[in-house]
């Protein structure tokens, strides 16, 4: 029998090149695939970044203990009530503030006036800085000032070289400034160098550097009953309703469960027996006491909102601010 080898047909033929043309276009349709991401990862588009996931905290004297005794629990605390891993934040000036903002960092921590000055369609109010009971409630702005000098009624504008501000962006330091006009504002006084302690300038005031000082009511009080300011030689009278004073703002990008369940457990903070308390709750609640804080109250969008239709005239930039 003889050997046959077959012929291939026309149609054979045709379908093996059309193969190989499918094989080809597979591996450089590949090829343009790998190109893209690798081009994607090395040159993005500007604009198209997504939210950081970052706790961002605004504090002028940001020292490394201060960090490590509050901010660093705090950040614990949020990534494991809220969606995962955060990063840390600290800036010490309101540029480096306004900076870090624009990258939409999930939680925000900052004095009530710079806090108002972030805009509402991208962050909601989580909670308020709670002090110890009875004294749980949000502090006033109280004039200080030396009895000797007498009392004067706007001093920041009678007196202007011898009235200092507790800071330069908490309410309870600037509000009665903030409700003046804006060619009063424009002075521009001398302010505490911390948001969340007004000892410094109360020191200074004691020393003879000031008569007049715009502060925190709770830390007026602690000066009296430390024993720190006389009742024979300096006086105090309420200037400012209370005010929120140190807020966590939360992004609306973060989720509904998250934003619940991060402001129970904060509020709940302290409240609670030692055996109840978890390890990251206690952390943050003993380096709370730092700020001078017990705990955390909820703080409503509502109140909020009042709040900043209350100080709206002074928050555009032309009141005081030490810390630029």
């Amino acid at each position: 029998m003889s050997d046959i080898t077959p012929t291939p047909s026309p149609d054979s033929a045709t379908d093996s090149g059309g193969r190989r043309g499918l094989g080809w276009l597979t591996l450089s349709a590949s090829a343009l695939v790998v190109l893209l991401a690798a081009g994607s990862l090395l040159w993005p588009r500007s604009g198209q970044q997504d939210p950081a996931h970052a706790l961002l905290v605004f504090d002028s004297c940001g020292d490394q203990e201060r960090v490590a005794q509050v901010y660093e629990p705090l950040r614990s605390y949020l990534a494991n009530a809220g969606e995962g891993t955060l990063d840390l934040s600290v800036v010490r000036t309101v540029a480096a503030f306004k900076k870090q903002l624009a990258d939409r960092p999930d939680y925000v921590f900052a004095p009530d006036g710079l806090a108002l000055t972030t805009p509402s369609e991208h962050y909601l109010p989580l909670v308020v800085g709670r002090r110890s009971a009875p004294r749980n409630l949000r502090p006033r702005g109280v004039l200080v000032y030396r009895i000797a000098s007498g009392d004067a009624t706007e001093p920041w504008i009678s007196h202007p070289g011898r009235t200092v501000l507790g800071d330069s962006l908490s309410l309870v330091a600037t509000g009665a400034l903030r409700q003046t006009t804006a060619g009063s504002r424009a002075r521009g006084w001398a302010a505490g160098p911390d948001s969340y302690d007004h000892g410094p300038v109360l020191h200074a005031m004691r020393l003879g550097a000031f008569d007049y000082a715009l502060v925190r009511q709770w830390d007026a009080d602690r000066f009296f009953s430390d024993g720190l300011l006389s009742d024979s030689q300096f006086a105090v009278r309420d200037l400012v309703d209370p005010a929120p004073d140190a807020v966590l703002l939360v992004s609306r990008q973060v989720s509904r469960h998250s934003r619940l369940r991060c402001g129970e457990g904060l509020s709940g903070l302290g409240r609670h027996t030692s055996d109840e308390e978890a390890p990251l709750a206690r952390d943050l609640r003993r380096g709370l006491a730092g700020l001078h804080l017990a705990g955390f109250n909820v703080l409503l969008e509502p109140d909020w909102e009042l709040v900043r239709r209350n100080f709206a005239g002074g928050l555009a930039g032309d009141w005081p601010s030490g810390t630029d």
